[in-house]
């Protein structure tokens, strides 16, 4: 398939691609763009596309289209997992040789914006390098404590209103520092205090429900203090909230493990973000894991790690009840 293309009559980046693992954060800058390239979205200046449902060879018929009334067109295709080492199931079809063709001639005069959610694009293929060699590439890294700290304040700034400090940290240790949950926990929090302009930690522990994640890091820290019974009493506070015992035993697990990689990494002399990069794991979740690993001995982190393996064979394989199993798990250990 040849393709003609139209000469761009503006001096913007005609291919952009925004990828990330947040979600959320990867969309928030594909719409600062798209505000900022139309002030004014018109149905029929912009469009949006899913790779999972429409072919790539279909965007780009779109993108050369003349746009109407209007000096350019902007179109977002979301999930574009054709840039990454990515194979998720999908009937539909893909035509390679006409976007490495797309991304090598086109010049506009329309934007055309890739939302990849992954963390890297996958180097070894053409389009990769064609795309960063003649185009824009942003790579939106996950908000660390800190920026995310620093984000809570200006939102709330933004509307007049402001937080303590020790709400704020309450509030990012609640939610894990998970971008989602920040994000959701705040509008709760601004129509709890309606005209108030300061949100307090009280207010926080009234309105912030525990993230699964810290619900696992609370009982991890209750187990490798000795505190069983408020062990115990967590766990059948989570299985009232349905919760199943083999997902809770797989978040044990996976947080031991996490324990085990962060203490040899250190070991080793990485720093607390090279630690994050190199297990791929959210910063605040290693911070909070090198905490608790540097009192902790490498074998007993070990002894959990096969008692997990053990109970998991159990639960899987048992005919008692899983959450006596679990519960058992937790006394044992």
């Amino acid at each position: 398939m040849k393709l003609s293309f139209i000469k761009g009559v503006l001096d913007v980046n005609t291919i952009i691609i925004n990828h990330g693992v947040i979600p959320e954060l990867v969309a928030e800058k594909t719409d600062a763009i798209v505000k900022e390239l139309l002030p004014e979205v018109d149905e029929f200046n912009f469009a949006k596309y899913d790779m999972l449902e429409t072919p790539v060879q279909a965007v780009i018929e779109d993108a050369m289209t003349i746009p109407f009334l209007s000096d350019l067109k902007v179109i977002v295709v979301k999930n574009s997992y054709l840039f990454t080492g990515d194979k998720p199931r999908t009937a539909i079809e893909h035509h390679l040789d006409t976007l490495a063709e797309f991304i090598e001639h086109f010049k506009g005069p329309n934007v055309v914006i890739f939302e990849v959610l992954n963390d890297k694009l996958d180097e070894r293929k053409k389009i990769v390098k064609n795309v960063k060699k003649l185009h824009q590439v942003n790579k939106i890294d996950a908000l660390d404590e800190m920026a995310l700290k620093k984000w809570v304040k200006q939102q709330l700034n933004a509307q007049f209103k402001d937080i303590k400090q020790d709400a704020l940290d309450e509030l990012i240790q609640l939610t894990g520092a998970d971008y989602k949950l920040v994000v959701n926990e705040m509008k709760k929090l601004l129509l709890y205090i309606g005209d108030d302009a300061i949100i307090t930690k009280s207010h926080v522990q009234a309105i912030v429900s525990r993230s699964l994640e810290q619900n696992v890091f609370l009982l991890t820290d209750y187990i490798t203090t000795n505190r069983k019974k408020e062990a115990i009493a967590l766990v059948k506070d989570l299985i009232n909230m349905k919760e199943e015992p083999i997902k809770l035993l797989a978040l044990i697990s996976g947080q031991y493990r996490l324990f085990y990689q962060t203490k040899i990494l250190s070991q080793r002399g990485f720093s607390e973000v090279q630690i994050a990069k190199q297990l791929k794991a959210h910063p605040y979740r290693v911070k909070l894991a090198l905490r608790k690993a540097g009192k902790m001995n490498l074998s007993d982190i070990l002894k959990v790690m096969s008692a997990c393996a053990e109970t998991d064979y159990q639960l899987k394989s048992s005919y008692m009840d899983k959450v006596l199993i679990l519960e058992l798990f937790i006394l044992n250990i």
